[in-house]
């Protein structure tokens, strides 16, 4: 299992910390994105699916108008 740092603006796996900038900032911006992406998808859900995953439409909604470096 691999630990996981959080802070309200980053969540980087351990194994990164130690790494030079450029490679974390890189990271960070790739996780980031990813949840952009998650976020769109989620935000384009039918209510019929936003039920199979267990999440209401006013949640849906919520967490994806979060900006894509929020967690």
């Amino acid at each position: 299992m691999q630990t996981v740092l959080r802070t309200p603006a980053l969540a980087l796996p351990a194994s990164l910390t130690r790494r030079p900038l450029r490679v974390r900032v890189t990271a960070w911006m790739r996780l980031g994105l990813a949840r952009r992406r998650e976020r769109q998808y989620l935000a384009e859900m039918e209510p019929r699916m936003l039920r199979d995953i267990g999440i209401g439409p006013h949640d849906a909604k919520k967490e994806a108008r979060k900006f894509w470096w929020e967690i």
